[in-house]
């Protein structure tokens, strides 16, 4: 939670528009959720952070981003 805020203020205070929010979900539901949410608040953009594992490693484990990737309407920037 802590840093979901400390990273709202520090993209705001560099003038971008930033909004994050923490929420439980079910387990294997949390893509739905995050593109749900987007569409909400009415994002133009959803980042997201990524460990990193590759491609291959992504979709053999089910990446929360590739899922986010594959069901918004929205552009997603993933950051590693």
């Amino acid at each position: 939670m802590e840093r979901v805020i400390t990273s709202v203020e520090v993209l705001t205070q560099g003038g971008v528009k930033a909004h994050g929010e923490v929420r439980h979900t079910i387990f294997g539901y949390a893509a739905r959720e995050i593109v749900l949410f987007a569409k909400e608040i009415g994002a133009d953009v959803i980042v997201m952070g990524s460990r990193g594992r590759g491609d291959m490693a992504g979709l053999l484990l089910g990446s929360t981003a590739h899922k986010v990737i594959h069901l918004s309407d929205r552009p997603v920037l993933v950051v590693r």
